[in-house]
């Protein structure tokens, strides 16, 4: 994973930056940094730059690094020595002890520069158990001159023995004004966006780059057949669980508020197709409670070694089983 500390940091994140600036001119930055908050808000960027303000040997007055120095050009093509990265062997599953144990090794090693080492976990809410527990050693106890950056999704998913030795950087969603600024700079046409969008401007980005809209017109269309028989789960199942993981959990999510707010009544702002805008009628919410827990469960299950094509197969069953008539009023 590249880093993007040239990029520059949106004016949402600045009063937040400031506060780091502060802590690291007085010298009070924890071994142990903790950036969270709401997917697409930029927390990864807000990251980098702390990595890249760390390393750099000629850091400016607001605490920024300098962008021009041998560490800061190495930080920007991903060569930097000292930096020592973790995540999962493969996306959406666990990061596992064996490679904390190896992480922690590098971790100590003699840096190359006189600014420290550096480790960047990310998403540090799939550490497994056992991976947490080997980690909570090595923050309990770092290596001298180490920062350790964990960037997280979802803070209370994390062990509170590793957030109480952590110092919280929370990056805030955008207010819509300042979203839409920022999409004007970026030439994107915001008239379409609704206030979930504007408060993840990073994510919408991410959506666009990674054709987001074409693969959920794929999936709008399998889910449609699959409700009406006219294809196998298991075979629907199957090719979506070959798609990217976050992408498939954005897409449900927001189906499954749309079919629920359908069910109730409320059409305003649906993003439904019209196969499945009719399909919504046709739920009963008390009957479609449930399913809606098991789609935060499908979320929970992303990140642990379940099957997930099983996982998907059972989300789509039970919507099946969730769809009948509304009962007749009189």
């Amino acid at each position: 994973m590249s880093s993007d500390a040239s990029g520059i940091l949106p004016a949402w994140q600045a009063e937040l930056w400031s506060h780091f600036a502060h802590a690291i001119e007085r010298d009070r930055v924890a071994h142990g940094l903790l950036v969270c908050g709401p997917p697409g808000v930029g927390k990864r960027l807000f990251a980098d730059h702390m990595m890249a303000a760390l390393l750099c040997r000629e850091r400016s007055d607001a605490g920024e690094a300098c962008g021009v120095c041998a560490a800061c050009r190495q930080v920007a093509a991903a060569t930097h020595p000292d930096i020592s990265r973790l995540v999962p062997e493969e996306p959406g599953r666990q990061i596992k002890v064996e490679q904390v144990r190896a992480f922690t090794r590098r971790l100590y090693l003699t840096p190359q520069y006189d600014s420290g080492r550096v480790g960047w976990i990310e998403p540090a809410e799939q550490l497994s158990p056992s991976a947490a527990n080997s980690l909570l050693k090595t923050l309990e106890e770092p290596p001298p001159n180490c920062h350790i950056l964990l960037i997280t999704n979802h803070v209370s998913a994390l062990m509170p023995t590793i957030r109480s030795r952590c110092q919280l950087w929370r990056v805030p969603p955008p207010s819509a004004d300042m979203a839409r600024m920022w999409f004007e700079a970026q030439e994107v046409d915001t008239a379409g966006l609704d206030a979930d969008s504007l408060r993840t401007p990073f994510a919408v980005q991410d959506r666009r780059e990674r054709d987001y809209d074409g693969l959920s017109r794929s999936w709008d269309d399998a889910l449609s057949a699959v409700i009406r028989n006219r294809q196998d789960v298991s075979s629907v199942a199957e090719g979506m669980a070959r798609q990217p993981v976050d992408l498939w959990l954005d897409w449900l999510y927001r189906r499954a508020a749309a079919l629920m707010a359908v069910a109730l009544n409320d059409e305003r702002d649906t993003t439904l197709p019209r196969t499945l805008l009719q399909i919504a009628h046709r739920l009963d919410p008390a009957a479609l409670q449930p399913w809606l827990a098991q789609v935060a469960e499908a979320a929970r299950l992303a990140g642990t070694n379940a099957d997930w094509q099983l996982v998907i197969e059972s989300v789509l069953l039970d919507l099946k089983a969730s769809l009948k008539r509304r009962p007749a009023t009189s």
